[in-house]
């Protein structure tokens, strides 16, 4: 997981300093979510991509992001709850390399990075989060994307 918590981190500074204001929907959103309340042990026993085993033996850890944001790594998830700082900016211009898809919150992008794992970002409500999935050995970003966007999809459900 370490090899994901670097790009997690990266993400979160795109777009200036984490304690740089938010923006006007994160503000909306008014105080800071815990990302490992909601990436729960049974939704990452469910979507996790690595072992299980090793779920056993590590704990969750979260990390605030910025004023209204957190970070969580369990097993083989990243998980970000409101990590931009100019999250609209970043939802306008992604970057050529993610492939927008629908039906995922109100806009989703989703992205293979460099074959290690799957990276999907999500906006819904006033909130938007990342997800970061590792590749297990022998597998594919596209054979994990299912399980990305089911995460998606709980993680939705639970900000409602």
């Amino acid at each position: 997981m370490r090899q994901l918590l670097v790009p997690v981190l990266m993400i979160a500074s795109l777009t200036g300093h984490p304690a740089a204001s938010q923006t006007r929907s994160d503000a909306a959103a008014g105080q800071r979510l815990s990302a490992c309340t909601l990436l729960s042990r049974d939704l990452v026993e469910k979507f996790n991509t690595g072992s299980n085993q090793i779920l056993k033996t590590m704990k969750p850890s979260e990390e605030p992001i910025g004023t209204h944001g957190s970070l969580c790594d369990d097993g083989n998830i990243g998980f970000q709850i409101n990590p931009f700082v100019r999250a609209d900016d970043v939802r306008k211009s992604p970057g050529k390399d993610w492939q927008r898809l629908t039906g995922i919150g109100d806009t989703a992008f989703f992205r293979n990075k460099a074959d290690t794992y799957a990276e999907l970002i999500v906006w819904t409500g006033p909130h938007h989060f990342t997800i970061q999935l590792g590749v297990p050995a022998g597998g594919t970003v596209e054979s994990i994307k299912p399980n990305t966007i089911g995460l998606a999809h709980a993680i939705i459900a639970k900000l409602r």
